[in-house]
Order: C-alpha cells, then structure tokens, then sequence
C-alpha cells in the first residue's frame, strides 16, 4: 500500500531539485576555509582549547562538578550559579547592565521579538534581516512594516504615519550576513529618538570582532546605551554555540516570563556554559587576530575587482553568479580546487542575486586568498 503522506514528501524534494533549490548536507572538512563564520579561527583554537579545559577542572576541583547535562529548562532544574556569574561577565563587556543566555541565535531572536513587539504596536524592520528575526516577526503581535535595505528615508516614511505616542521598534543588524554591509547606526538612533522608538540590533556578525574587547560594533560606535536590545551570538566570532540578549534587568525580567524558546528549552549544559566563561575572556585579549582579520579584508578587497565582486569591508564577501545552476557549477569548481564556500542561491537571496558567499577569517592565507579569487574569476 502507497504512503500518501510520504509520495507528497517526495514530490516536494523532487520539485525543489529541478528548481535548482534541493538543499543537502556536505561536509567540507579538509578543503581551505571561506565558508565558515569562525572569523577569528577560536574553533580550533589550541590555546584556547586548553583554557575551555582548565576552567573545567579547576571547578570540578573546587567540588563543583558541572555534571553532563542541564536536566531541564532553567525555570525547573536546569538553572545554577555558573549561568549568572557567565551572564554578569558579559554583560560586563559588553557595557550593557544585564544579559540573558540563550542556547542559539536563533532562540535568542525568535523570542525576544517574539515577546516585545505586542498588538497596538509597530515594529519597523529593514528588508534583509536575518530568517531567525524574521520568524519571529512571524509570531509578533506587532503591526509590521518593512523598510528599504539601509534606507533611511523610506524608514522615515514609514514612522512620519504614526502617532508619536504609538510604540514602534526598529529592527536592523550591525552587519548584515550576505552583503557583509553595515546598519547606519549612528543616523537610526538619532531617527529613533525623533519618532519615541526603540532600536533592536542583531550583532551576530560583529560580536567579537569591534569595539574594545570585542564588545561589538554598538560599543565600537559609543552608541550601547542608545540600543534597547542587542543579540549576542557565540557561534561566529567566539568559535561556540550560544547568545545572549543585552539591555536592561527589567528587560531580562520580561524575558524569563514571556520569551518562550527561553521557557520551554532544556537550558545549556553547565559544562557548555564553563566553555562560555573561558572563551570571554580569552576573546577579550584577541586584539591581534582582530586586527589580522582586518587586515585579511583589507588584503581581499584590494585583490578583486569587476562587477561579480561585492564591495564590503567585513569578513562577508561576495562573489556574484546569475542563476542557481549556474551559480552552483561554480561553487562546485571551487570547491574541487580544495576551496571550502557554498553557494547561495535564490530565494534565499533575491534571483539575480545569487552569490558565493565568502568568509574571510583571522588565519586566510594571502596565497589562498589569491587562488580563491584566481579560480572564481575563471568562471566569471
């Protein structure tokens, strides 16, 4: 007897494999890293590797054993000490006044605006954000407008048709993950502040990488106590797994009662959390690989050029191929040049904008680097 329910499965996958859209999983261990957001290469950090490990014993002598799981969610057992004491430490640096630990990015944005943004409100986001931020617009009350790309006029148009008194958010990131651009911040919180707003900023890809000790790009700027919420994440820069929520303890409170991946999650393990406490303050000293990233971004931007290259000034570059197949051939020549990048195709991106996305890292090589360009531009 035919399965129904799996046949629809199957027509689906096929669908989706014709358009060019079939997603599956690769794994590129061994070829030369442009893919991966380990920006400053603290994944494989043997240095670090050590310090993960030496916080853990040196608790596990001191009779706190972290034991092998969290048990539960933190509101029935999964809570201890080691959560507040890694949740004060970052919020230390990250000059915010309370931080609220998620077990992935992905939670952290789904319910934090999730939660904020309720029925008789407005929440204005720019068009690129993140799926996770957009998923959680999803499950808002909000009222949700959608603004131009980094326009700020169009932003301004959409506020001006507001009452001043009604709440609004607005909701952008540092850095944007597939053009590698960066928000206006200085001119949205001056925007804010004309419209009675809120600011909500995504630091997914700057956490680690600006501002004094890796403090993100809102302190780079001066700007941490403008921002209502910052994102924190721990799977980029830190080379971990993890976010946090920055802002206020009234804002941390709210959190704990309303942001339901928070609720009803198994909190992280508290061995992950010792992992978490060791990483901070190893990245708070990684000044140099800071600056050989920038150095690195300096180096690439300097080697490309033509109308399939992007322009940005981060770890995010781009590579533009027209067309999913087309673009897919092309990662797949790179890839067998021992190159680690991935196609992006459409929808995620917008058709004709299909690109390679890659990310430059701490320890790129120069001559790697070169190659890279040398084999993209063949195709071009």
């Amino acid at each position: 007897m035919e399965n129904s329910a799996l046949n629809h499965l199957s027509d689906q996958l096929n669908t989706r494999e014709s358009e060019g859209l079939l997603r599956f999983l690769q794994d590129l261990r061994g070829m030369i890293d442009f893919c991966s957001n380990d920006y400053l290469g603290l994944s494989q950090h043997p240095t670090l590797a050590l310090a993960i490990q030496q916080e853990a014993q040196r608790r596990t002598e001191k009779g706190k054993s972290l034991g092998h799981g969290a048990t539960g969610s933190r509101l029935i057992s999964g809570h201890s000490p080691i959560f507040d004491e890694f949740e004060q430490a970052c919020a230390d640096m990250h000059r915010a006044e309370a931080a609220l630990l998620f077990a992935s990015g992905y939670d952290a944005n789904v319910g934090l605006i999730a939660a904020l943004a309720q029925e008789g409100q407005v929440i204005f986001c720019d068009k690129l954000l993140h799926a996770s931020l957009i998923d959680g617009l999803r499950l808002c009350k909000a009222e949700k407008r959608i603004f131009k790309h980094n326009d700020l006029g169009d932003l301004v148009k959409l506020l001006e048709q507001y009452p001043k008194e009604t709440p609004k958010w607005i909701v952008v990131e540092s850095i944007y993950s597939m053009d590698g651009d960066k928000a206006p911040l200085a001119d949205l919180v001056a925007i804010k502040n004309t419209f009675n707003a809120e600011i909500i900023v995504d630091e997914a890809h700057s956490g680690g990488l600006y501002g004094p000790e890796g403090s993100g790009f809102c302190v780079a700027l001066g700007l941490e106590k403008e921002i209502f919420a910052r994102v924190i994440t721990f799977g980029k820069a830190w080379g971990n797994a993890g976010a946090v929520v920055l802002g206020s303890p009234i804002l941390k409170d709210y959190l704990i009662n309303f942001a339901r991946p928070f609720i009803y999650s198994t909190a992280p393990s508290p061995q992950h959390v010792s992992s978490l406490l060791a990483t901070l303050e190893f990245i708070k000293t990684q000044d140099t690989l800071r600056q050989k990233l920038q150095s690195n971004i300096q180096f690439f931007q300097s080697q490309v050029q033509g109308k399939a290259w992007g322009k940005s000034q981060t770890a995010i570059q781009t590579f533009f191929v027209s067309g999913n197949q087309a673009l897919r051939a092309a990662a797949k020549k790179a890839q067998e040049a021992g190159f680690a990048v991935k196609p992006i195709v459409y929808p995620t991106v917008a058709k004709g904008q299909e690109r390679i996305r890659i990310t430059l890292n701490a320890g790129s090589q120069e001559n790697d680097m070169l190659s890279l360009i040398q084999t993209l531009n063949e195709h071009a």
